[in-house]
């Protein structure tokens, strides 16, 4: 037995099989591909088809093979795991140097002092502009003279009481706070209450919006008037540039970070802006040409604008200089082989996900790049052993053209079967010769893509409908949707060639559409394991007693918990030999396997012995043709 340091469960497969033509195995699917936009390097759960665009933006022309595929697959019924892979993309900043924050974890974990970044990775986070938004200007004043007054700068009144000024709208016209009282102007001056209209027609940047397309004027929140305090209120935005669009508004968040809402939770906007904005991260502190140096509180010594309600730091005002657009974001969208094959590591620990099939995706550039990412995809199934990898054959090996001729079938066949040849000898893959043509809707053309999200689909609607361990192919189950035509379409002849390489076809017949025919895994030998209703039986029974047998960890090896787990694991074995999955099965947990030098060893054996149902492949039937006075008893006889 395998040695354990630390206590685990650990499951073994036993081949008794005679060597006939026999199985396979999978209902949540794991894809890895660049995206335009969404988490890099980590496994984010998708349900739908707009869960995956919300999440991971619309195809582009460098991913909408994988795109589709994913998306075909989900149209089964399938969940997905999706991870982005990391193709040398950076988060678009404030200070436009870009960084990459691939998670949110990351940004928590301290890796940028950047004050304002992209959420995503990539170049549409360039577009963005982050907009703090606070009441602004007390008052305007229109001096007499130049006095060279600036932003950050004082405007002393005629009762020498110095106002901060917040913008400058010309040398003569600036905006100014009221500080510890309403200013008096100096000789010639004039000061004009700022009013809410002069607050909605403030200007933001060269977007041609105005604070009026954000929200109201903010003000004070309950919070802050329990602890008379005022004007802690500030707006926070997202506004789109290359549309000049707000993209996302957070209303009426709070200065003071203890701020909270009636329902308890936290209105301080930096904490708020990270926890909900679906665009940006609030890093770094604002800095001090942002915010004002003269709050709201007269009796107070010193500013800030994230100061507690308890402190006697005023609620210093934010500028509208605060913020500010953000640059740096970059993504070619185009990954390498090696870049792809990192992206499938994610999936190979066991215990962080839960994996039942592994999807190639679409075509590489090349056959080698190809060939090198379906090798990717199998170490993921191969490795883990508890999923299936689906892999399709690359475009160029059916679609491309030869000295200006679109290849014959002849050339497509034999292309298809040299492509799979660097793929092992595995029961936890499967091979399809599909590529079909669909239309991407996204952008507006009809692409080829592989088939393989299709045949893993087909396995996930042969669960719903039926059992796992019910064949996926044939006319009744096998039908792929969503398809215009097939790049090749294999005859009697070429789906023979296609069935001894273990490659499953995908044929179109009349009348039926194209449909999976044939249920072969990738297992070079013969034996049960060679067809998916099998791998897929296999992987039930060994899911579930997984499930029983951590139950039985730390539980005293005696003979009543040996005899529960045996009675559990019969009952399911039982049902599923109701349900047409194995025609006999036994189950062993007794003191011949469990010796008393096992239970010394605190270990706990079961063995579970099966037959299982077996899918036909190959039909033959005879039609007799007899004299008119000849028995049937006669010939059946024979």
């Amino acid at each position: 037995m395998a040695s354990q340091v630390s206590p685990g469960v650990i499951i073994r497969e036993r081949d008794l099989s005679t060597g006939v033509l026999t199985g396979v195995s999978a209902l949540r699917g794991a894809i890895a591909s660049t995206f335009t936009k969404g988490p890099v390097g980590k496994i984010v759960n998708i349900g739908s088809e707009r869960e995956l665009i919300n999440t991971f933006g619309a195809p582009s022309e460098a991913n909408a093979a994988d795109w589709l595929v994913a998306s075909e697959f989900l149209r089964y019924g399938g969940q997905l795991a999706v991870v982005r892979a990391a193709t040398g993309v950076l988060n678009a900043t404030e200070s436009g140097s870009g960084v990459l924050v691939g998670t949110k974890e990351d940004f928590e974990s301290g890796v940028t002092s950047e004050k304002f970044l992209a959420r995503d990775a990539g170049a549409d986070g360039s577009n963005l502009r982050v907009v703090i938004i606070d009441r602004g200007a007390d008052f305007t004043v229109t001096t007499a003279a130049a006095h060279g007054l600036s932003v950050g700068g004082t405007y002393t009144d005629d009762s020498s009481i110095a106002h901060e000024v917040i913008e400058v709208v010309s040398t003569t016209v600036v905006k100014i706070v009221q500080g510890s009282a309403a200013p008096t102007p100096a000789a010639g001056d004039t000061a004009v209450a700022f009013s809410n209209s002069d607050w909605n027609a403030t200007a933001i940047g060269t977007t041609g919006l105005t604070y009026k397309n954000i929200a109201p004027r903010p003000g004070t929140s309950a919070f802050a008037t329990e602890r008379s305090l005022s004007f802690d209120e500030v707006h926070v935005a997202v506004i789109d540039e290359a549309t000049n669009t707000v993209v996302e508004r957070m209303a009426y968040l709070s200065k003071l970070s203890d701020g909270k809402s009636p329902e308890g939770a936290s209105t301080y906007w930096k904490d708020y802006t990270n926890e909900y904005s679906q665009y940006v991260y609030a890093g770094a502190a604002l800095a001090s040409s942002e915010i004002t140096t003269a709050g709201e509180d007269p009796g107070a010594t010193s500013a800030s604008y994230g100061a507690t309600a308890a402190s006697p730091l005023q609620l210093a005002r934010i500028l509208p200089t605060a913020g500010g657009a953000l640059s740096g974001g970059a993504d070619d969208y185009a990954y390498t082989a090696g870049e792809i094959q990192a992206a499938y590591t994610e999936f190979q620990d066991t215990e962080s996900t839960t994996v039942d099939f592994v999807l190639m995706g679409g075509s590489m550039g090349s056959e080698a790049d190809t060939k090198s990412k379906a090798g990717a995809v199998a170490a993921v199934a191969n490795a883990r052993k508890d999923c299936i990898a689906f892999v399709s054959p690359w475009n160029g090996a059916q679609v491309a053209t030869s000295g200006g001729s679109a290849l014959t079938a002849a050339q497509q066949l034999e292309n298809t079967i040299d492509f799979f040849e660097s793929i092992g000898s595995s029961s936890y893959v499967v091979k399809d010769s599909g590529v079909k043509y669909v239309y991407d809707r996204f952008n507006d053309k009809y692409r080829y893509i592989g088939c393989n999200g299709d045949i893993a689909g087909i396995c996930v609607s042969t669960s719903t409908i039926n059992d796992d361990w019910i064949s996926p192919a044939g006319t009744n189950r096998g039908g792929l949707q969503n398809v215009v035509k097939l790049a090749f379409n294999p005859n009697k002849a070429a789906r023979d060639d296609l069935y001894t390489a273990a490659i499953n076809p995908v044929v179109s017949f009349p009348g039926s559409g194209p449909v999976l025919f044939g249920d072969k895994t990738a297992l070079a030998s013969p034996s049960a394991f060679d067809r998916i209703n099998v791998r897929r039986l296999f992987l039930n029974i060994e899911k579930r007693a997984r499930q029983l047998a951590e139950g039985v960890l730390f539980e005293q090896n005696d003979g009543i918990t040996r005899a529960s787990f045996a009675g559990a694991l019969g009952s399911y074995m039982s049902e599923i030999q109701a349900r047409r999955g194995l025609t006999d099965y036994l189950v062993v947990c007794n003191e011949t396997n469990n010796t008393p030098e096992v239970i010394d060893r605190n270990e706990f054996v079961a063995e579970i012995f099966v037959k299982p149902t077996r899918s036909i492949n190959y039909v033959t039937v005879t039609v007799t043709a007899t004299k008119t006075g000849v028995s049937f008893a006669e010939v059946v006889g024979r």
